[in-house]
């Protein structure tokens, strides 16, 4: 269930991001109006304003909040494998060499001996605990989003303003910018 509920909500928040964001923030700068003519002004007022652009500062949070699931799954899968090939060579009744954890390595493993049914019964199914790994990237990925949230707020805020006043070279005076849909954007 935690893994369809992960991907529902990366799905969502990709979603999100390309369909309610991208046709919201296409056109930021060209409709980033400034009452100046003073080359390059306001140019300059607009990196002030939005030092990086939100849409790719959202998609690199969701990235990065998917890459602690990724390195949990990769290890469940190296474990799962490993776990698999010793299980296999117990059945077969060969020793396992140390160091050789790839299931490539199985012929190596195992050899050639023949499956031994002699015990009558089936071999002991155990279950890998992997709650340590899991509660660590669990860790990681709520640390990651509130690094985000605190960068988010940090860059833009939370609000949009209706108007952003900046002095800045080449500006010669003070000069207010105008930010499209400032109301949309804060919701």
């Amino acid at each position: 269930l935690g893994k369809l509920w992960l991907v529902l909500v990366m799905l969502l928040r990709v979603a999100v991001v390309v369909l309610a964001g991208y046709p919201l923030y296409q056109d930021e700068q060209e409709r980033f109006i400034c009452n100046t003519l003073q080359p390059g002004c306001s140019n300059v007022c607009y990196d002030l304003f939005s030092p990086v652009s939100h849409l790719r500062f959202w998609l690199l949070q969701t990235l990065a909040v998917l890459l602690p699931q990724a390195a949990f799954s990769m290890y469940v899968v190296h474990q799962a494998a490993v776990h698999l090939v010793g299980m296999q060579c117990g059945l077969q009744g060969c020793q396992a060499k140390k160091g050789s954890s790839s299931p490539r390595d199985q012929p190596e493993l195992c050899g050639s001996a023949v499956v031994s049914r002699s015990g009558g019964g089936a071999a002991k199914l155990s279950i890998l605990n992997f709650s340590g790994a899991y509660t660590v990237q669990l860790v990681c990925r709520t640390l990651l989003e509130a690094a985000f949230a605190a960068l988010q707020y940090f860059l833009f805020g939370f609000f949009v303003p209706e108007r952003f006043s900046c002095y800045h070279p080449p500006c010669t005076s003070t000069v207010d910018c105008y930010i499209s849909r400032p109301t949309e954007k804060s919701i």
